[in-house]
This record gives structure tokens, C-alpha cells and sequence, in this order.
């Protein structure tokens, strides 16, 4: 059944209309059902989301210690009272049928996604001691090169554990993330921000981002406000997109060639001396390099670029003059998308940098600007820990080898398993995945052989995914609904707001959370680092509470609490230093630092990774829908309903010539694998492209809902060598997980 406005209206609005239609919203009916006259024990109450980083405030309606119902919270930064479908669907994630919810252990040795594990349930104690054992024997045999912790660095207890251990092998997924624009900004304006005004921007230059379909509200918010304010947004994408369809101007652009645009437009500014002369000259490295800048991007002529990407040069001209002449331009970066698709992403974005610090907007109205939050002490600043021991051994994915990857202490799932197999085969003896899943990697088959190699894994998680299979000890862990924390601002952040994350429902079965795991991993291995100065074990609230009144938030975490959020107002005064490395205080053009360690000083053109060819002749391109996050989201009931399995999506003049149809099953073949799945015919995408969404195909077949439906988009991706990315001078680390190539073969 469609749900339009009407239908929903005369749905809710009978009284006896949901009672009368049983099943016939699917997910979605319990939650219009009549209205009681009284609710017994039934409270409406403050948290934030925690399906990603926004963490947009808001409201769960709890009847009885049991969560009803979940909807935005006015006067939030950055939801400003709206949530997007996945957090709407929080309730779905706290009670999943299928959630881990007691430690387990393996019984049948042989490991496989299609494999029984012959779990066992233990106790946590058992649990805990055992791989306090398994982790501490495994250190003293083998060292600390030998324990792969594939984990966020966060929360501040479990890198404290990390740090105690002298963890060498952390692993995250960052470099297909934003790993790129985090060195970028760094070295160029200061620091990696995501605070973009969008509201006060006069021009929105976007590369490929589908900022409107990435369900961010905040950004989405502030697109649409620019575009009731009058700015002009243009937007250059292979495919239609949500937000090609909202912009100004949409002009389609070969896959992996916004690169070749973009330092066209910046050949132009220089060219025609378009630039915020006054920001430059004042706050900038220009005057100091200015024959280098200007000489390197002359090069760099519209008509190549056009020759490249397909965009014709007039445009390329006239966008370029437009975004230089409105005063309050701004060319956003996030994530994936510009950061991590394709080997020339670290090019790319320091392209980006330079076309927003040329416009003169750097914390400035309208442009990137820094936020301003409330100073959080972490746990190191409350109880100071004894000295950390040295960081001694191989990095197993070769972060080594890239100085500006290695500083920023991030990345590499894209290097991981080459690095396992082959550069440094068997030196990975146990291994701790936390709230990650092999469904992430590209070509997770050689994922899946890496670890079968690794003696003992543990795996703490909510859900029982594929890299669950694949452990020895599973730990049921809490997620943000359960748990207490302190969130800042961020995105939305002129001034410092911080919400309280409280949790709105008990802890479940037998979850806990990772700070916990911490704790109770310190006591047995490392305990001097979790003790206070006055000698008790570190208690997480006690923390908590402390955190609290020192970042002038409350007097303990019940009183921050009460308050929901708080917020300091105050002026927005923009900064007239830059905290780049050199001690300069400006923005740089030209990064002297790139070039001394294997860098460049200015972007150079560089094509992507794989290129169309005979064999493969078509581009393959992947997305991460609105109504998902990656790979996690999948077995909400709620969200599968809307959206439970990915497509082939083709051009139908390419599908012509191919002879599919509608429906047809077909065969996408890369050079490192092959997946097979129902065509869907759509004008969106390019006549020499394939469109697959991310997110489906897992193999676990304790996911009741998302288990087997769909494919793997990763099987198509090729995973990389440090050699590699040196060699195609991807010295930034990106993943390129869009980086592939295919042929498309019709089944019948």
C-alpha cells in the first residue's frame, strides 16, 4: 500500500479506521492506531540519536519502561524537531528480534559465513576471563604487533584500554570515509570541520555529494533554506540524483573526473584574478607562493577538463565566475562520495579546500566554518593515567608507509586483508571487531579468508552479523538508546549547544557497553590504568558526572539531564588565524609540508584507479540509500519494509542494447568478482554505468529479516596495496571503494 498525505489523513483521522484495517500499514501500524483516553506511566523523554554522527535530538514517548514511540525535539541544533527515517526507526534497532543478547562462544572450529558456529551461551565472567587470557598469552608470545583491534577510537575508556596495551594494529574504517579531507583540512584551513552554512550561502558548488538523499537533516535543512533564500546550487554527478533534481543546475560528469573540473575552475579564478583578494592577501599563504600557484594551475585549461569530463567548457567557465562573484560561496565535502570513491580523491579534495579558501569564506557567513563547543574533558584529563607503554611492531595494512594516513591515526580498511594474506601473512593472532562487519570491505571474500587465519576473534555487536560468524567469543553490546553520554555540536555549531544522550530504556538482556568491556578487560590485564587516584576502580558514572560539571554543563549528569540541552548564545566573530602546521596562523594554498613527505604541494591531475576497457566496459558505481546507514541498518523491520534489497540499475537505452528487461536477472563482472541480481530500469543513470546500492547481501542466517536478501556491491570492488596507492599517488589513503569497472551480462 502507498501512504500519500490523503490516505494517511483518512487513516488516522477515523476512529475506528486503524482498528478497522488490520496489517495494512505493514511496519508502520502500530503507531496509528486510536487514541486512549489515558495513559498510565507514559513519559515523554530527552536523548539523541546515535545512527550517525549528527545525532539529531529527540523525544521517545515510554509507556511502562517500554519505548512507543520516537520523534524529532524542537529547539535540537541539528534536527531542529525532524528526524530522518532511520533515526524515527530507533525503536526498531532497541528491540530487534534478533539482537544479541547474552556472551557465546564457538563449539565447531571451522569457520565460514557458512558455517554453524555451535554457539554456546556463557557467562560474561567466563567471557571476559577468557579473552583476557587468550589477549594477554597472545601479547607475551607474540608481542603487540599480533592483537588486531578493528574498532573506532572511541569512547575515551576503551582507547584508554587500547592505549594501556599498547595497541599497534587499531583498524577503521576512515579511509572510506573522510580520511582524505581530514589531512586536507588540516594542512590547508586548520582542521577538518563539518560545519557548513549553507543557509547564508549565496552559491553551492557540489561534486557528486547527494547531500538531499544522505537523510543528514541538517544539511538537508540548510540546502533547502538556501534555496528559499535564493542561492543558486549547482551540482555535478554522473546520475540524477535527489539533489540534482533540487539544484539550480545539474550537469552529469564522467565517474572519478570532478578532479579535472575542479582544477579548471580554480585555473580560471587565478586566470581572471576572481578572487576574495582581501582574505587572501591577508589570511593566506598566496603572496609567499604565488608564481607556484599560478604557474601550476595554468596548465589546467577548461577545454581539457572538458575533454575529460564531459562537461562542456563554457560551463565549466561561467560556474567558476559565478561562485567567485557571490560574495558567500561555498563547495562542501563530507564523506564517501568525494573523499574515498576514487584514487584521486586526496587531489580532489584539496582542490575543494582551495576553491573555498579563493572564495575568502573560511569561517566565514556563508561558507565552512569551525564550531564552537563546550570543552568535554576526556577521561585521561580527570584521572591521568600512568604512562602509556611505546607502540612497538608492524602495521599489518602498511598505514606505515603513508606518512599523512599514519599521523592522522585512521584508516585502513582497504589494505587490511592484502596486508593479512600477504604482506604479513599469520602475524595476526587475536583479534577484537567491535560494532563493524566484514559487509563494509571491498572484496569482503578475502576479508572472510583473513580471518579464518586469526586464532581467536572476538566480536561485540548488537546484531548478530556476518563477522559475528566468523568469531570465537560474541558479546551482546548496548546501543544509544540504552546508554548515557554527553553530545556536542558539531555540524550546527555558532555557538556552543550540547544535548544530554540519556537512555530512555534499560539495558536488555544481558548487553552492555563497550566502556564497560573496557573496564572490566582493564581490571584483568592492565588494572593500574583504571584505577582513580585514590585508588578505586574508574566508575563510569562517577565519570560521567564529572565530565558534566567540568564543561559547565550541570552539577552531575541528572542535572544536565533535567536541562536536556544547553547552550551558551553568543555572537559569531570569525577568525582571524588558522591553526595550519608551520606556525604561519593562515590558510595554505600551497602545502610545503605535503611535498617533504611524499606529497604534493599542489593537486595534480591523476585519472582514477580503473578505467572502462574492452573486457570491462562500463563504470560501476555504488550508493548508500537515504532510508539506510552502510551496512547496518538492513534488519530494522521498519526500514526493510521500505527498502530490502538492492537492483542493477541501468540506463534503459543501455539495458536496449543489451536485450534486459525489466526484472531480468543479470551478472555484473568485475576483475575480482561477480554478483548477479534483478535489473531495474531507470533514466537516472548514465547510458555507460551500472548503479548498485550498498547495504544488502548479508550471509548471516541469524539476521531474520535482511539475511540473504540482496548482494554484496563489495564483491566488485578490488582491495588495495600500500604499494598501490603510492604508486597512483593516492598518498592521502583513499579506499577506492566506487573505484571498479564491470561487464554486464543478461541471464535468463
Amino acid at each position: 500500500m502507498s501512504i500519500s498525505r490523503r490516505n494517511l489523513l483518512q487513516i488516522s483521522g477515523a476512529t475506528a479506521g486503524a482498528a478497522a484495517l488490520p496489517g495494512s500499514l505493514g511496519a508502520f501500524d502500530q503507531f496509528f492506531k486510536p487514541s486512549l483516553m489515558a495513559e498510565a506511566n507514559v513519559t515523554k523523554m530527552i536523548t539523541c540519536c546515535g545512527v550517525c554522527s549528527p545525532a539529531c535530538g529527540l523525544q521517545a514517548t515510554v509507556q511502562d519502561g517500554v519505548v512507543k514511540f520516537i520523534e524529532g525535539l524542537p529547539g535540537d541544533a541539528h534536527g531542529e524537531g525532524h528526524l530522518c527515517g532511520k533515526g524515527a526507526a530507533s525503536a526498531g534497532f532497541l528491540y530487534d528480534p534478533d539482537r544479541l543478547k547474552y556472551p557465546m562462544k564457538r563449539t565447531n572450529p571451522k569457520k565460514g559465513f557458512d558455517e554453524d558456529p555451535g554457539w554456546v551461551r556463557i557467562s560474561w565472567t567466563e567471557a571476559l576471563d577468557t579473552i583476557a587470557a587468550k589477549m594477554g598469552d597472545t601479547l607475551k608470545a607474540y608481542g603487540a604487533e599480533s592483537l588486531l583491534f578493528v574498532t573506532l577510537p572511541s569512547p575515551d575508556l576503551w582507547l584508554r584500554f587500547m592505549n594501556a596495551m599498547g595497541i599497534v594494529n587499531r583498524i577503521d574504517h576512515i579511509d572510506e570515509c573522510f580520511q582524505t579531507d581530514r589531512i586536507i583540512q588540516r594542512y590547508t584551513v586548520g582542521a577538518k570541520t563539518w560545519c557548513n552554512d549553507f543557509e547564508n550561502s549565496k552559491y553551492i558548488l557540489m561534486f557528486g555529494w547527494d547531500i538531499v538523499a544522505k537523510a543528514k537533516i541538517i544539511y538537508a535543512n540548510g540546502i533547502v533554506k538556501a534555496r528559499a533564500n535564493g542561492a543558486k546550487i549547482v551540482h555535478f554527478s554522473p546520475n540524477a540524483t535527489a539533489t540534482s533534481r533540487l539544484a539550480s543546475e545539474w550537469h552529469t560528469i564522467k565517474p572519478g573526473t570532478d578532479l579535472a573540473v575542479a582544477l579548471a575552475m580554480i585555473n580560471v579564478i587565478l586566470s581572471e584574478n576572481l578572487y576574495n583578494k582581501e582574505f587572501v592577501d591577508n589570511y593566506t599563504n598566496f603572496a609567499q607562493y604565488e608564481t607556484e600557484i599560478r604557474s601550476h594551475f595554468a596548465k589546467y585549461s577548461p577545454e581539457w577538463a572538458s575533454e575529460i569530463s564531459g562537461v562542456p567548457a563554457e560551463v565549466i567557465v561561467r560556474v567558476a565566475r559565478e561562485f567567485a562573484a557571490s560574495e558567500a560561496a561555498i563547495a562542501p565535502a563530507h564523506k564517501k562520495t568525494l573523499c574515498a570513491n576514487y584514487s584521486n580523491a586526496t587531489q580532489l579534495v584539496h582542490c575543494i579546500s582551495i576553491l573555498n579558501i579563493l572564495a575568502g569564506t573560511i569561517d566565514r557567513p556563508g561558507g565552512r566554518y569551525f564550531p564552537r563547543t563546550h570543552s568535554v574533558p576526556g577521561v585521561d584529563a580527570i584521572y591521568p593515567p600512568p604512562a602509556y607503554p611505546p607502540k612497538r611492531g608492524r602495521r599489518v595494512d602498511g598505514r606505515d608507509k603513508l606518512f599523512f594516513v599514519n599521523e592522522t591515526d585512521t584508516g585502513m580498511y582497504s589494505t587490511l586483508a592484502n596486508g593479512m594474506l600477504k604482506e604479513f601473512p599469520g602475524m595476526i593472532k587475536f583479534a577484537f571487531w567491535n560494532a563493524y562487519t566484514i559487509l563494509a570491505f571491498p572484496n569482503p571474500k578475502t576479508m572472510e579468508e583473513a580471518m579464518k587465519k586469526v586464532d581467536f576473534t572476538v566480536v561485540m555487536d548488537f546484531i548478530p552479523t556476518d563477522t559475528c560468524s566468523m568469531a570465537d567469543i560474541v558479546l551482546p553490546s548496548a546501543m544509544y538508546l540504552e546508554g548515557n553520554d554527553i553530545v556536542t555540536r558539531d555540524y550546527n555549531a555558532k555557538y556552543p549547544q550540547s544535548i544530554a544522550r540519556a537512555g530512555v530504556a534499560a539495558p536488555i538482556f544481558e548487553t552492555r557497553s563497550i566502556a564497560a568491556v573496557a573496564i572490566e578487560l582493564g581490571k584483568r590485564l592492565c588494572p593500574d590504568y583504571f584505577k582513580t587516584p585514590a585508588g578505586d576502580w574508574i566508575n563510569p558514572s562517577v565519570l560521567l558526572d564529572e565530565k558534566v560539571k567540568r564543561a559547565g554543563l550541570g552539577e552531575n549528569f541528572a542535572d544536565f539531564r533535567a536541562k536536556g540541552i544547553v547552550e551558551n548564545k553568543a555572537p559569531f566573530v570569525p577568525r582571524t588565524t588558522f591553526a595550519t602546521p608551520g606556525g604561519t596562523n593562515k590558510c595554505q594554498i600551497y602545502v610545503p609540508q605535503f611535498e617533504a613527505q611524499g606529497g604534493e604541494a599542489l593537486p595534480n591531475w591523476y585519472p582514477k584507479r580503473d578505467l572502462p576497457s574492452n573486457e570491462y566496459p562500463y563504470y560501476y558505481m555504488t550508493f548508500i540509500p537515504a532510508i539506510h546507514k552502510r551496512n547496518t541498518t538492513q534488519n530494522n523491520r521498519l526500514l526493510s519494509e521500505i527498502m530490502s534489497s538492492n537492483a542493477a540499475n541501468l540506463n534503459p537505452a543501455l539495458a536496449k542494447r543489451l536485450n534486459i528487461v525489466e526484472g531480468q536477472k543479470v551478472r555484473l563482472r568485475s576483475r575480482v568478482g561477480a554478483i548477479e541480481l534483478p535489473a531495474h530500469l531507470t533514466e537516472t543513470v548514465p547510458p555507460d554505468a551500472v548503479l548498485v546500492a550498498h547495504g544488502f547481501g548479508h550471509r548471516s542466517k541469524l539476521l531474520g529479516e535482511t539475511g540473504g536478501k540482496g548482494v554484496r556491491d563489495g564483491d566488485l570492488i578490488p582491495e588495495s596495496s600500500i604499494e598501490e596507492m603510492i604508486r597512483l599517488r593516492n598518498w592521502g589513503g583513499s579506499s577506492c571503494i566506487m573505484d571498479a569497472v564491470c561487464a554486464i551480462e543478461p541471464l535468463k
